[in-house]
């Protein structure tokens, strides 16, 4: 079964090509944001909520089909579209999305938040979250393409330069990012204000993902109304191990 979709085209932030994918249609909107070293190819076995919704896939800075660029500023959290689903990465950036103001905030009807956490309070914990993400970015540097794992090979990418600076510049949560900057909490923004939230959550991971479990069962511990699914036998991948729980 194929999914149609229109002419898959480019949008150009400041001579930065992002690659997306819009199915059309009237539905409600979907807006799929990937995690860290995958792709928008990550949501393919979703795609058949075309026919309900309206489905928007994209490729991150430094991802598949998206540009790579050099300055590391475009790398920096600077939101311009409103946020749905995410994974991962990608969850936690909606997270900072719905934080970042209230004129933001209004743009997100719901929140799904797949095999992700909110950050941290410690320092001690974004540390030691900051130093995977550099080992990260060193193991593109050393091995490029050669150093993504599982599914993360099939999603298209092309330049193992833009992974390694996003390993650095994206998915370490540094205190000097601009978006960060301009918290009264820093880098703890979305952990400190996840009982802020107002509008519908839905936490997903899978029971085998023994790295985000216990942020999963946090988050709607702490988040007003949300509701929180495991989705059995399946990790950190759970979408693509089991479409159809998902």
């Amino acid at each position: 079964l194929k999914f149609a979709f229109r002419v898959m085209p480019y949008l150009c932030r400041e001579g930065v090509n992002i690659f997306y994918e819009d199915s059309g249609g009237d539905g409600e909107v979907l807006f799929l944001s990937h995690g860290f070293g995958s792709g928008s190819r990550l949501w393919d076995s979703q795609m058949e909520l075309s026919t309900k919704y309206r489905i928007i896939r994209w490729d991150m800075r430094g991802h598949a089909n998206s540009d790579s660029p050099e300055q590391d500023l475009f790398y920096s959290k600077q939101h311009q579209a409103a946020v749905f689903v995410g994974h991962s990465m990608g969850a936690y950036d909606n997270l900072l999305f719905a934080f970042a103001g209230s004129e933001y905030a209004a743009y997100v009807k719901a929140l799904v938040l797949f095999a992700t956490g909110p950050g941290f309070q410690k320092d001690e914990a974004r540390a030691a979250w900051n130093k995977q993400a550099e080992k990260m970015a060193n193991a593109f540097e050393t091995k490029g393409l050669e150093a993504l794992v599982g599914s993360d090979k099939s999603k298209g990418h092309r330049n193992w330069r833009g992974l390694a600076k996003s390993a650095r510049l994206v998915n370490a949560q540094r205190p000097n990012d601009p978006y960060f900057q301009r918290q009264p909490e820093g880098a703890a923004v979305a952990v400190s204000r996840l009982g802020t939230l107002r509008m519908p959550a839905l936490i997903i991971v899978g029971a085998r993902d023994k790295a985000f479990s216990r942020a999963a069962e946090m988050m709607n511990a702490k988040i007003q109304g949300s509701r929180l699914v495991l989705i059995p036998d399946a990790g950190h991948m759970a979408n693509e191990k089991s479409p159809q729980l998902f």
